[in-house]
């Protein structure tokens, strides 16, 4: 049987638990929303999407071996025209998260779990969690835009917060590998189409708010309101809240979560002092309530050092001692792809950063300015099929940053790369930057470090951990870290 998987469950039980109407009886082996991963005695979700319903790939699950499907009742009507048992979806999205749940018994219950939204710095918070509570004792899960894992077992996950259907899979998995504590990324498009319905966090975590996602939820407020949902008394026991952006200081006077604590420069959680080496890592100081103390990470950045803040906090939540457990963040791993120190090559620095928002980009960038390089080299693109209005944004800020900027190709998915790159282009007309296009990445990374000299620093941005690029449907091998090692051992 595999990990975390039930033995099975009928299909009334399973409805009737939740008060949903059933037609017909069948004992399912499993539940999935994707025709594509239906397995023999499956449970087929088939919902409403963005553009698509799922009833459509109705014959793909049967060839694959459904033997029931919940569904709206367009799509329990066209189940019961081919003979098939269903359950009948009130509100699809909701009651899939519903099934999910009841079907894994329930894991959400049996773990303490910490969820983590934000414009930036989610996958940063997580990793850090993981390392200050598993130091702690904990046995801890992270669901994240890296995977899913438990200690050193890795479950596959394909979105940063997965469907309800997979997600609480992975939970029951997670049980079942021992864990007690789980920490989420999640993303606004979970929290709009209630991926993460019928959990109550035990914390929630917000780091910061900036520009992202517009092709999805079209204005900041739109987006603003998804993450809300998070913050809530029905969703959340306490609220961890960056307080250093207007986004954040909104959310605390909004929201209504039993405790609230706020971490930044003026937070209850107050960072000051903070000393930075690009070589080296973060020193900062934290006065809490209760204590005051130095934090040191061997990770670079101001916005680093906020989201320590924001863990330490949440490890005072969980009984532990903020002092005792600090310690812990000196060791912490590298995070991939997160500010990631690739090479000191020549006396010059190469980082790799997931910086793919207008925010993200230019926080990275003041960064590396404070430690003031001879010469900043910056390489950067957009994706494509995503948010348009931040491409000359991007641009422009790299080349106010910038002594060197290359725009280069990032994933153009179904778009003209030639197109994405004069947008961005666009941007950095005017700005001080000497600029470069070169389409071909693995050239753009190539020159970039060829213009490089000693107390330099090379910036390659927007792909971080990613190790593929997407052109026209076709993922190919691409990890912006490999490029960079191998370009420097042929130098």
């Amino acid at each position: 049987m595999e990990l975390g998987q039930p033995t099975s469950t009928s299909l009334a039980a399973l409805g009737t638990n939740l008060n949903l109407q059933v037609t017909g009886e069948v004992e399912l082996g499993g539940i999935t929303h994707d025709s594509r991963a239906v397995k023999d005695g499956d449970l087929y979700l088939a919902i409403p999407g963005l553009t698509q319903h799922g009833i459509d790939f109705l014959q793909q699950a049967i060839d694959n071996g459904a033997v029931a499907v919940a569904s709206d009742k367009q799509g329990c009507e066209i189940a019961g025209n081919l003979g098939l048992p269903s359950i009948l979806l009130n509100n699809p999205r909701i009651d899939m998260a519903a099934i999910a749940a009841q079907f894994y018994g329930h894991p959400e219950q049996k773990l303490k779990i910490i969820g983590v939204t934000g414009t930036n710095g989610k996958t940063t918070t997580t990793q850090m969690l993981r390392t200050l509570l598993t130091d702690a004792g904990h046995r801890v899960g992270v669901i994240g835009t890296l995977g899913a894992f438990v200690d050193g077992l890795e479950i596959p996950s394909k979105r940063t917060t997965p469907e309800s259907t997979d997600l609480f899979k992975l939970l029951a998995q997670m049980v079942s590998a021992g864990a007690d504590t789980v920490c989420m990324e999640i993303s606004s498009h979970a929290l709009e189409l209630n991926r993460v319905s019928g959990i109550k966090f035990d914390v929630a975590i917000f780091t910061n708010w900036t520009q992202d996602h517009l092709d999805f939820h079209e204005t900041m407020e739109h987006y603003f309101a998804a993450k809300q949902k998070l913050f809530t008394d029905s969703r959340c026991e306490v609220a961890v809240i960056g307080c250093d952006d207007e986004w954040g200081r909104k959310l605390i006077s909004t929201t209504d979560a039993k405790q609230v604590v706020s971490v930044g420069v003026n937070g209850n959680w107050q960072i000051s002092d903070v000393a930075t080496e690009l070589s080296g890592g973060t020193r900062f100081n934290l006065t809490t309530p209760a204590q005051n103390f130095a934090v040191n990470i061997p990770m670079y950045g101001e916005f680093n050092a906020k989201n320590a803040a924001l863990c330490l906090a949440v490890c005072s939540i969980f009984g532990l001692d903020p002092i005792k457990v600090k310690n812990s963040l000196a060791d912490l791993p590298q995070v991939p792809g997160r500010m990631q120190l690739v090479a000191k090559h020549n006396d010059f620095l190469t980082f790799v950063d997931y910086a793919h928002t207008p925010d993200a980009v230019e926080k990275v960038l003041t960064e590396i300015l404070i430690a003031k390089p001879t010469k900043l080299i910056t390489v950067i693109g957009c994706g494509g099929d995503r948010d348009p209005s931040k491409r000359a944004i991007m641009g422009q800020i790299s080349a106010q940053l910038s002594d060197v900027v290359v725009i280069t190709d990032d994933n153009p998915r179904s778009e003209s790369p030639a197109h994405i790159r004069s947008e961005v282009f666009q941007g950095t007309l005017g700005q001080p930057a000497q600029v470069f296009e070169i389409g071909d990445r693995r050239e753009a990374i190539t020159f970039a470090i060829s213009l490089a000299s000693a107390g330099d620093v090379v910036a390659v941005l927007g792909k971080g951990h990613e190790v593929g690029q997407e052109v026209n449907g076709v993922v190919a091998d691409f990890d912006d870290v490999a490029v960079i090692r191998e370009v420097l051992a042929d130098a």
